[in-house]
């Protein structure tokens, strides 16, 4: 996906006119780059290859566009991204990244959602990094089951960006309290 596309992407489901948005600026639309931001190119990163700036953030999903659209948006709020494709990656990149926080989709290849999930928790290291469910299934009932599991978070996808780096601020504010 180009950057402008991604761009566009962002900017339509951006819910704030230029002179209202409350937050540091997107990526177009109207926004200027925050200063001193640098500037974020998607679709140059391979999965596993780390941007460093701010807290640490484990993107596990095998959907590219939802992984690129993810990695993006946290990079341009200053947040160090780690990309994993798969289940499997996405264990070796927790365990060698050391992250703050986990964004994990549910059906992925090799190893699943549900059991990375477990894998880390089983982990004593791992007990106090929130560990987020990322999934399109959205059911009734879905985020109590996932939760009941043993995520720390349920984000639907598709995601508003506004709202999903509020929430990302959140997960991270109560790891910060713990």
């Amino acid at each position: 996906m180009s950057h402008y596309l991604l761009k566009d992407r962002i900017d339509r489901h951006n819910p704030f006119p230029p002179d209202h948005y409350p937050g540091p600026p997107l990526l177009s639309g109207g926004f200027s780059k925050k200063p001193g931001a640098r500037e974020v190119k998607s679709g140059t990163r391979q999965p596993g290859a780390a941007v460093q700036s701010g807290r640490r953030i484990l993107i596990i999903d095998d959907d590219h566009y939802s992984r690129e659209l993810y990695d993006v948006l946290l990079q341009h709020f200053e947040y160090t991204t780690l990309l994993a494709a798969n289940g499997k990656e996405g264990l070796a990149l927790a365990r060698s990244g050391q992250p703050d926080l986990i964004l994990c989709d549910i059906r992925l290849p090799q190893l699943g959602g549900m059991e990375v999930m477990k894998a880390l928790k089983a982990d004593e290291s791992f007990r106090h990094i929130p560990i987020i469910a990322i999934t399109i299934y959205s059911s009734t009932g879905q985020r109590e089951r996932l939760l009941e599991a043993g995520f720390d978070g349920y984000l639907p996808k598709p995601t508003d960006p506004l709202a999903f780096i509020q929430q990302i601020e959140g997960f991270l504010g109560k790891r910060q309290n713990n």
